[in-house]
């Protein structure tokens, strides 16, 4: 299924993906209503900060694997 062109699209799709912690797919449906509807600006805020989250988030569980690797 084409999501680009899916009447599913939708930011409660998104919202659902983030309630079941799937950031990044969270993401690929906000760049998808992005790219429809590039007018909304909503879009773009919420990419950046889930972006920005996923980057954080990261970061975090990096740092823990290597205090598991070392200390553990």
């Amino acid at each position: 299924m084409d999501l680009e062109k899916s009447k599913i699209l939708s930011k409660t799709l998104a919202d659902i993906y983030l309630e079941q912690g799937y950031i990044e797919k969270a993401i690929e449906i906000y760049e998808k209503l992005s790219k429809r509807e590039p007018e909304d600006t909503f879009y773009k805020q919420r990419l950046s900060s889930l972006k920005k989250e996923l980057k954080e988030k990261g970061k975090s569980q990096g740092f823990k694997k290597i205090l598991q690797k070392k200390l553990w």
